[in-house]
């Protein structure tokens, strides 16, 4: 995390934290719907006064920021014709000002109504479509329209991919001056049941009108569903049972959100509560966790967290047959089957040896860090939740892993990071959050390991961030594509920086 807090210790309660520890990364259910590419994100602009040139690396399209500032329009226009798809699953039409349309897709002509309106850009979403492309497909989730957590379903899954695969490639051409060959094949995995995490939203104002589901597309209004295709089978499963269960309680209004996590061996529920839930409610759960055999854990206003029902300690697997153990705010890899993937093509290109110094850095519980050490590096793993990196440091010793240093840093002080750096790397990888690792960039330029891997989940934020290690004397000699969230907005990367 590039920006952390340090929360305070907490105890192990059954294999659970009783404090709650920070997330690193904004999960699919976040707002994806309003991102816009821009190298002016939340992170860039507080490193704005330390680095003026990150600001020459600004994207065509704006950021959410600028879009609260811009005048909003709400007509709708004459129709456009799209000519291609950007990267996040949007139509394009390049007219003046050039276009960015929600819902609409290549060779198809629309009508849209115009959500923001620059002098340059304008956003935009499809109102009619009067010749639907051939990718064009029949959303699978009877919510579609409605929800917030998907909003490509409208396309053919394998095009969508093709699409953006292609529209990430020509943004590295144009800004990074990426060369042929350099970019790879992209990393995907099966559909349409893949998050193994999701965060549910609660209504209970009133009992008899609950609402239980993801919040609306436009707004912040709840829909409400009894089940979820994207989220795997255990998940999808619970909601129904969970709904019945909180619709017979009248302290269910106490409760904010709800979190589900499908572990390899246990699944589990995080309720979050603002009061003190009733004994009733406290009952009907605690039967509702022994009938479905999962662990239920509640979560009060000040973070702490009270096991109410434990089957297992919950594990997720890694690489290599490692396994992770998450608290319940843990970050965690939604998508098994891509994380297995994009572990093992990192290991391609960092390609650890015996005995080498290599750093991972946004290391988490170990995602990347125990299948490094396994192939005999000296890793140093550097986080920047000190909860997390304890864990990680527990998890590792129960597994055998002692060739790792754990290190608690904050990623976002200049000097911490070089001083971290200083003792001097053969190769290092990078996984920051959105955010992206600016102040690591700048420190690794100086410390010059020969090999970088940076993970992204932002293409924005990594652009900003490639520029500073190409003109710091790194060639980016391999790039793709990371499918982690499909029917998405969301894209992930990975690129081999070497000197």
């Amino acid at each position: 995390m590039s920006n952390p807090n340090k929360p305070a210790k907490g105890k192990k309660q059954n294999g659970l934290f009783s404090t709650p520890t920070l997330k690193r990364k904004t999960s699919a259910n976040a707002q994806v719907a309003n991102l816009r590419f821009s190298g002016k994100t939340n992170a860039s602009k507080t490193n704005a006064s330390k680095n003026k040139a990150a600001k020459a690396y600004a994207s065509e399209h704006d950021s959410p920021e600028s879009h609260a500032t811009s005048q909003a329009a709400s007509h709708t226009q004459s129709p456009l014709l799209i000519e291609s798809l950007d990267w996040m699953g949007q139509g394009i039409a390049r007219t003046t000002p050039v276009h960015f349309v929600e819902g609409a897709l290549p060779g198809e002509t629309c009508d849209i109504s115009v959500l923001h309106a620059k002098k340059n850009v304008v956003n935009a979403k499809a109102t009619t479509i009067t010749n639907p492309s051939s990718i064009r497909a029949t959303p699978f989730c009877p919510v579609f329209d409605q929800c917030g957590g998907c909003q490509l379903q409208h396309i053919d899954a394998q095009h969508a991919l093709t699409e953006r695969d292609s529209a990430l490639k020509s943004m590295m051409v144009r800004q990074l001056a990426m060369e042929d060959g350099v970019w790879q094949a992209p990393l995907a995995g099966d559909k349409p049941a893949y998050r193994r995490k999701a965060r549910l939203a609660l209504d209970a104002r009133r009992t008899d009108k609950l609402k239980l589901g993801f919040r609306s597309q436009a707004s912040s209004e709840i829909v409400d569903i009894s089940s979820c295709p994207v989220l795997v089978d255990e998940l999808s499963r619970l909601i129904a049972p969970l709904r019945a269960v909180l619709s017979r309680c009248e302290s269910t209004r106490f409760i904010g959100h709800i979190g589900l996590l499908a572990g390899d061996n246990v699944c589990q529920v995080t309720i979050k509560h603002t009061k003190a839930l009733s004994p009733e409610l406290y009952s009907e759960l605690t039967l509702f966790a022994k009938q479905e055999r999962i662990n239920v854990v509640l979560e009060n206003k000040k973070g702490r967290f009270n096991p109410l029902h434990f089957e297992a300690a919950l594990t997720m697997s890694s690489f290599d047959e490692f396994t992770l153990s998450p608290a319940p705010n843990d970050f965690v890899q939604v998508n098994k089957s891509v994380n297995a993937q994009m572990i093992e093509q990192a290991l391609s290109w960092l390609a650890p040896k015996p005995q080498e110094r290599i750093a991972d850095w946004f290391s988490g519980l170990g995602n990347f860090t125990l299948s490094i050490a396994k192939r005999g590096a000296v890793v140093q793993a550097v986080e920047g939740v000190a909860e997390m990196v304890q864990r990680a440091k527990e998890n590792a010793q129960q597994q055998g892993v002692d060739n790792v240093e754990w290190l608690h840093l904050d990623l976002g002080n200049n000097k911490n990071v070089s001083d971290a750096l200083d003792d001097g790397f053969d190769k290092v990888l990078l996984d920051p959050s959105r955010e992206g690792a600016l102040t690591v960039c700048q420190a690794l330029v100086n410390a010059k390991p020969s090999t970088i891997v940076y993970v992204s989940c932002n293409p924005s934020t990594f652009t900003r961030d490639a520029n500073v290690l190409i003109q710091g004397g790194y060639l980016m000699k391999k790039a793709g594509a990371v499918e982690m969230f499909p029917y998405t907005h969301h894209m992930e990367m990975m690129a081999l920086f070497t000197r």
